[in-house]
Formats: structure tokens, sequence, C-alpha cells
């Protein structure tokens, strides 16, 4: 992952608000056991098996939410063009910018398995970001970081989310995004 680019996460709000009542500030998620998870992961056999333990990462939010993937796909395909290598993988990357966008669509069972998106935050023109925006809200979906935090899909919520990310930091210090590394 481009240190300069922004991971968000694409969730359906109803599910959540009907686990917990109403939307949380945050979600868990295990990044230890996703450690575990990805060390014992066989490249060789390409095909992932299911975590043995459950977060929000790992949860089937989108399992019995309707959707048509099809029309979906169109929508994606007039906010980012079409990646050459996957069916599910959209990306712009011409030396100014790198947005990338991916859908895990489990076609057996009719239902998104995770759906993703990275903003370059390089891009001062906010095209791709705010054209996710739009179909996220206009679809009542919310958005997730790396760290389990949600917010609604607006420039103003995410942009506090963005503030504490380390895409963020490499961005404004790099030297202090480095030492952290150590």
């Amino acid at each position: 992952m481009a240190t300069y680019q922004f991971l968000t996460f694409v969730l359906p709000r109803k599910p959540i608000e009907k686990k917990y009542g109403g939307i949380p500030k945050q979600l868990e998620i295990k990044h230890a056991e996703w450690e575990k998870y990805w060390e014992n992961y066989d490249v060789e056999l390409n095909e992932a098996t299911e975590p043995e333990f459950e977060d929000a990462i790992s949860t089937k939010w989108w399992k019995g939410i309707q959707i048509n993937i099809a029309e979906l796909r169109n929508e994606i395909d007039q906010i980012i063009p079409r990646a050459t290598w996957n069916n599910e993988s959209w990306k712009i990357e011409n030396g100014e910018v790198d947005h990338d966008l991916s859908i895990d669509y489990n076609e057996k069972e009719n239902f998104i398995e995770d759906f993703r998106f990275r903003t370059d935050l390089r891009d001062s023109k906010l095209n791709f970001l705010n054209s996710m925006l739009e179909l996220c809200d206009r679809n009542d979906w919310i958005l997730m970081d790396e760290n389990g935090n949600l917010c609604n899909p607006n420039i103003r919520e995410l942009a506090k989310l963005l503030k504490n990310s380390k895409a963020h930091l490499f961005i404004t210090n790099p030297t202090e995004f480095f030492d952290n590394l150590k």
C-alpha cells in the first residue's frame, strides 16, 4: 500500500445499526489476528480460508443486503476506470494521483464480501473522493478507516479520520512517520 493513500472500507449502515442499536464511533479490528492470518495464508493454494475470529473486517455486513452488482459496477465505472487485471478492481494511476477501489463479490451467494477504496491524499481536486462520498450517501452506506473508526460519507467527518491516519502523517511529516516505523 502506498503510504500517501487513505484506506476506507464501505459498509452498509442498517446491519451495524441493528447489531449495535445505532452507529458506534468505532468497531473492533483485530490487527494481531490479521497478522497471524496473513502469515499462515498459503499463496500457492490461491484460495482464502475464512478467518477463525470475528471483527469489523471479517463480519459479513453485506450478507442479506439486496444490491444490483451490475448497476453498482456501472456506477463505479463512471467514477474510476476498471483495472485491467481484475473485473472487480478499479484504478487511476497517472503519476499525479493513485486511487483504487475493489469489491469482492460472492457470485454464488450474491453478496459483497469486501468493499474498499484508497484515496490518494496528494489529489487536490477531490473528484474521486467526492464521487465516492456521493455514491455512499445515496446508498445509505458508512465509512470505516483501518482502525475501525466509523463516519458518515461526508468530507467533514472523513477529514477527522484522515487527520489521524498514517497517510496524513506521511504527507505532513515524513520524518515523524519514518521515526514511528522503528
